[in-house]
């Protein structure tokens, strides 16, 4: 079952016109992600650049050695360095225990991509996850969403340094209290014959004292053991040397990447769209990360380094830019950049903002003289348990009635509850009564006059039971009606929680722990790249 990518709630129209109109965005692009012959345009293109293949598969070797990684990785990175094989790429933040449940889809879209790029040739491709760990929103990464024992939305959070703070994820390490984490996730979810397992395997991921993203990669590879998914960590001082001439380039020009992404926005505006990115001149797109992340802005003299305030002139920026590249890191406009000066990359896997912010970035690309990637979009679902599928059929609703808020649903049940028919019948009975029981009082008089007072009292009686009939009716119509709000309201925390996809909002553990290592077989068979809707999984 799948449900029109039209009807997704809240979806920019950009990437609306990116699945049904690829005419309208063409321009902002670098070619259909549904037309093969743009992959073989980027391959061919890929090949003809001279990317450090042999320094990067030293690099692949070593993190993924550390993530334990499985001999299909490592013939992916030998494929990388000796059949120069391209990359599909995907990454994401590094979120608690694997972060949302998008992360898992983006994953397996990217393996899928780069298996069928791999049978349909030209060439080999293989899929690389890109770790966000120079990223620094440390609240987006702290937490997970999940519904508790007795089906209520509740949430694990790890502690973490100041939010105020500006400190990337590769600085970070797991604090004692992740085993407060593991035990509130065990605390919070039901028993399983699988439970035991997973928070075995959890545990020895999210060590105290680990790194926070060596961590999360080593969750990623135990849920794709066998895929030969290639993790990168873009921190790697290393790494930073292979790509530093895109920091001393931003340097050089006093941010290369601004003109370009700011045309990129004025064309997007005049075709009725808004920009994703929002840019500022002068404002440098990399970071100075000596121990925080702190922006950099040329003040038309020097460069002004911010939060607290430091002066460099340029060209001492661009000695530290050539000298110790491991100090820089690029914001979201030139993460791409140096990505895919580091990588082979043919194709990226986004979600919707990832593809909304792309569009801005097809003439920053040709600034750096990099070839754009194809923008495939990531596979996008929602899991659907039994028990929430049986309360679908019976309030007659489907998912999107959900998507369009519980309480509209909850007005169309109406105030007390009663079905109207049966309402309409008690307010006729009722005039009825008034009515047919005045001709039959006056008859009784007439008959006997003495009677009068007995007739008008029995009438009063029958309007009282019919009155407690009805408060009878309408509690028990209420009764109903509370059982029915309580379970649309439980379908709704399962499939919108807290107003968003629930693909956005849930963690991948949770599942795991009620059906086994079996539902990740189940979600690399429901994710299909020949479907390009919203589809559901009914488990």
């Amino acid at each position: 079952m799948v449900i029109p990518t039209k009807r997704l709630p809240h979806l920019p129209r950009l990437v609306d016109d990116y699945f049904h109109d690829y005419g309208k965005v063409r321009e902002f692009f670098d070619g259909d992600f549904r037309d093969a012959a743009a992959y073989e345009r980027q391959i061919e293109r890929t090949l003809a650049r001279r990317i450090p293949r042999e320094e990067l598969a030293a690099i692949l070797r070593e993190q993924n050695q550390s993530y334990g990684c499985g001999p299909r990785t490592f013939g992916q990175i030998e494929a990388m360095e000796r059949e120069q094989a391209c990359a599909v790429v995907t990454g994401q933040q590094v979120g608690l225990f694997s972060g949302p449940l998008y992360t898992i889809y983006k994953a397996l879209t990217a393996i899928k991509l780069a298996e069928r790029l791999s049978r349909n040739g030209p060439g080999r491709a293989v899929p690389v996850f890109w770790l966000a760990s120079d990223d620094h929103d440390l609240a987006e990464i702290d937490h997970l969403v999940l519904l508790d024992k007795d089906n209520r939305l509740d949430e694990v959070r790890c502690g973490m340094p100041s939010r105020e703070l500006k400190i990337p994820v590769s600085a970070l390490v797991l604090p004692p209290e992740i085993a407060d984490c593991l035990r509130r996730l065990a605390d919070l979810t039901p028993d399983s014959e699988f439970k035991a397992d997973i928070i075995a395997a959890l545990s020895e991921a999210y060590r105290p004292g680990r790194g926070w993203v060596d961590a999360f990669a080593r969750w990623m590879n135990r849920l794709f053991p066998a895929h030969g998914l290639i993790f990168i960590d873009a921190s790697h001082p290393r790494l930073k040397e292979l790509g530093g001439e895109v920091f001393y380039r931003e340097i050089s020009e006093k941010s290369a990447a601004t003109p370009p992404a700011l045309a990129a926005s004025r064309k997007l505006r005049d075709a009725g769209y808004e920009g994703q990115v929002h840019l500022h001149e002068g404002i440098l797109n990399i970071f100075y990360a000596e121990r925080e992340r702190r922006s950099i802005q040329w003040d038309g003299r020097a460069f002004e380094i911010k939060d607290p305030r430091e002066t460099r002139s340029k060209e001492e920026l661009l000695a530290l830019a050539k000298e110790k590249p491991f100090l820089f890191s690029p914001n979201v406009l030139l993460r791409p950049i140096y990505q895919d000066t580091l990588l082979p990359t043919v194709a990226y896997v986004g979600g919707p903002g990832e593809i909304a912010y792309f569009a801005q970035m097809k003439e920053v690309y040709e600034k750096f003289a990099l070839p754009m990637p194809v923008i495939y979009p990531r596979k996008s679902l929602t899991v659907v348990e039994r028990k929430i599928d049986r309360i679908l059929a019976k309030y007659h609703l489907d998912i999107p009635d959900l998507w369009g808020g519980a309480d509209r649903i909850f007005r169309s049940l109406g105030e007390s509850g009663v079905p109207e028919p049966l309402g309409r019948t008690l307010s006729l009975a009722a005039s009825h009564l008034e009515q047919d029981f005045e001709p039959l009082i006056r008859d009784i008089a007439d008959f006997e006059p003495t009677l009068k007072e007995s007739a008008q009292l029995a009438r009063g009686k029958i309007v009282q039971q019919l009155k407690f009939l009805e408060k009878k009716i309408v509690r028990a119509a209420k009764k109903r009606n509370d059982i029915a709000v309580g379970q649309i309201r439980k379908a709704g925390d399962h499939l919108y929680p807290n107003g968003h996809l629930q693909e956005r909002v849930f963690n991948i553990v949770p599942y795991l722990l009620k059906y086994g290592p079996a539902f990740m077989d189940k979600l690399d068979e429901a994710i299909d790249l020949d479907e390009h809707d919203h589809q559901i999984l009914t488990m």
